[in-house]
């Protein structure tokens, strides 16, 4: 296989992974507060947001399960909650804050969202990760339970218009390389022409919003191709073509699963090389899976551990009842003969996306018959909006 001649694989550390749903999960969302009037937001704040709640030790109550004493020093209780916290509300005067978090700030792919509530309740302030740490939406909810004015500064927020990492984040995708968001974003705030390519049709819920001007969507690639300041590309596809578009970032959709089969023993490198070389021949990108998949007779097979780490993906295995209840597009008697059912890699990539669909509708499809190395097989199926149209 000639690798020079093949699109470069993006980085894990290139890459964004982004939660399914905008806003905070709830149940990892933290408040602080320093001051007695601040208590008694912040207690209107803790059942809205279903939040823990950190008080100085001066306001604690006692017998309140619900509320965890610290000893006033935010400082001193930050750099824990922002390891363990997706959101956090801080109640108190926004310099304290900015001061405090300033040597924890990292990047905006691992930092929480930060809300800042003064103590009359006034505003709620977004103040770092508005996007993907869903800092936003927060200063949204605060505003909507306790009635203040949320304080947003996010360029595509005040605007009115698309933005890649939301995009992202609302299907629950990567987004690479990551180090050049800025730029798109900012050609997005500029109001110069932008493009969207969604050639697989991802259903992204901001692309059901009236666009503006500026933005042109296409769910097929357009030829020849306008120009553009940026463009932003859905796809689970590694095509050439994005060598034609200008400084971009590619959305990729989780819309792949990965049936594997092997002898027992295989090693690690032997499976991971079938996956990789499989990948690059189709013109997939792993960045797009989203299980792995097997019989449950492997789940203890340690290359496939290995393999769901190194992809930072979820292994699933089924029973040979579940996989024989499927037509396997290349039976195979010996491995009936071994493990009950005519096939596993082609089964297991189907029934893996039929029992968990990215997106509701679509169907799933096979786009890599099995492929066999010396020791393992694998097999690739596919959730499409539209086969008919989706290009394989």
């Amino acid at each position: 296989m000639d690798c020079h001649n093949r699109p470069r694989e993006i980085r894990p550390e290139e890459r964004q992974t982004v939660n399914q749903q905008p806003g905070i999960t709830r149940e990892k969302c933290a408040i602080v507060t320093i001051t007695r009037p601040g208590l008694a937001l912040a207690k209107k704040l803790r059942e809205g947001l279903n939040a823990t709640l950190f008080v100085s030790e001066r306001y604690t109550e006692p017998g309140d399960p619900d509320i965890q004493s610290f000893d006033g020093v935010v400082k001193n209780l930050l750099p824990q909650l922002f390891q363990t916290y997706d959101g956090i509300v801080l109640i108190m005067a926004l310099g304290i804050v900015v001061r405090t978090i300033a040597p924890l700030i990292q990047d905006k792919k691992h930092d929480p969202g930060i809300v800042v509530v003064d103590v009359s309740g006034k505003f709620s302030i977004s103040l770092l990760s508005g996007h993907l740490g869903g800092a936003n939406q927060l200063a949204r909810d605060v505003s909507d339970i306790i009635g203040c004015i949320p304080v947003i500064t996010t360029g595509t927020d005040v605007t009115g218009t698309i933005a890649p990492d939301m995009m992202s984040k609302e299907i629950g995708a990567d987004l690479e390389p990551f180090d050049l968001l800025k730029k798109v974003s900012s050609a997005i705030v500029d109001g110069d022409k932008v493009l969207i390519l969604n050639p697989e049709k991802i259903p992204v819920p901001s692309l059901q919003a009236t666009m503006k001007p500026h933005i042109q969507v296409f769910e097929e690639w357009p030829d020849p191709l306008p120009l553009s300041r940026a463009a932003v590309l859905i796809s689970s596809r590694t095509d050439k073509k994005v060598d034609e578009l200008p400084v971009h970032v590619i959305i990729r959709p989780r819309v792949l699963s990965v049936g594997l089969g092997c002898n027992r023993g295989t090693g690690f490198d032997e499976i991971r090389t079938l996956l990789l070389e499989t990948f690059s021949e189709h013109h997939l990108s792993t960045a797009s899976i989203r299980t792995l998949a097997s019989i449950d007779l492997k789940q203890d097979e340690t290359a496939f551990g290995e393999l769901a780490k190194f992809l930072e993906r979820p292994f699933v295995f089924f029973s040979r009842e579940d996989l024989s209840s499927l037509s396997t597009p290349n039976p195979s008697a010996m491995v009936e003969s071994h493990v009950g059912t005519p096939g596993v890699a082609e089964p297991s990539a189907l029934l893996s996306l039929r029992k968990d669909p990215p997106f509701p509708g679509g169907r799933v499809r096979l786009i890599v018959t099995k492929k066999k190395s010396l020791n393992a097989t694998i097999s690739v199926a596919e959730w499409q909006s539209n086969p008919e149209e989706s290009g394989q």
